[in-house]
């Protein structure tokens, strides 16, 4: 009896030195997305609007460059303008209804408008910062708590360069390449999506190449 008690007594122990060597990993989530833009050109917020819109919706969409676009939706706008063609609840239907918000550079600098959109309701509006200098890279960062109430695990994203004339139907001319760009909110993941060039495009609106950031 002593022997089995001496070899339970061992055989305790080695367990416990066994799991005592076991490691949790622990995994850190960012809070903050740091993007970076290129273009051919130079930006052109006087002649030009640029977006990033994201969603927790694998399937969310943006209208599309040429000849790409929906014919009920051909324009790119915001939540809270009317199109020139088609109808506002086109849309809504079609794209608002699925993205969580969206980031725009115009001529005020960088702003974040953030979700639900609501058809006929103004959204919520955070001027994240100025344009600063002038030159071929958008560049920004917002706390991830600021658009999504909840982060989800896969944040998807596209990148969109738009013609804006005043007065006039504001067509998307680029947009990043794949339809489903996303990353991981991890802390450190990084995503970088390439775009090829396009010489029928005015350079100020050919996306080349954008990197997202978790921090």
């Amino acid at each position: 009896m002593r022997v089995w008690r001496v070899m339970l007594l061992v055989i305790s122990c080695l367990l416990l030195v066994g799991c005592s060597r076991t490691v949790t990993q622990i995994v850190n989530y960012g809070d903050q997305m740091t993007v970076s833009v290129t273009l051919r050109g130079n930006i052109d917020v006087s002649a030009n609007r640029y977006f990033m819109v994201l969603s927790d919706n694998q399937n969310f969409k943006v209208p599309l460059p040429p000849p790409d676009q929906l014919d009920t939706a051909p324009e790119f706008i915001e939540p809270d303008m009317t199109p020139q063609t088609g109808s506002l609840e086109a849309y809504f239907t079609n794209f608002f209804s699925a993205w969580s918000g969206y980031v725009v550079l115009d001529t005020t600098g960088y702003t974040l408008v953030t979700g639900p959109f609501v058809i006929n309701q103004a959204p919520t509006r955070e001027v994240l910062s100025t344009l600063g200098s002038i030159n071929t890279t958008i560049s920004f960062d917002f706390r991830l708590g600021e658009l999504f109430a909840t982060v989800p695990d896969l944040i998807y994203f596209d990148i969109i360069a738009v013609s804006w004339p005043d007065g006039a139907e504001k067509v998307p001319a680029d947009h990043l390449p794949s339809t489903d760009n996303s990353i991981s909110k991890i802390q450190g993941s990084i995503k970088t999506v390439a775009d090829i060039e396009d010489p029928s495009l005015d350079p100020g609106l050919d996306i080349i190449n954008c990197t997202v950031e978790i921090q």
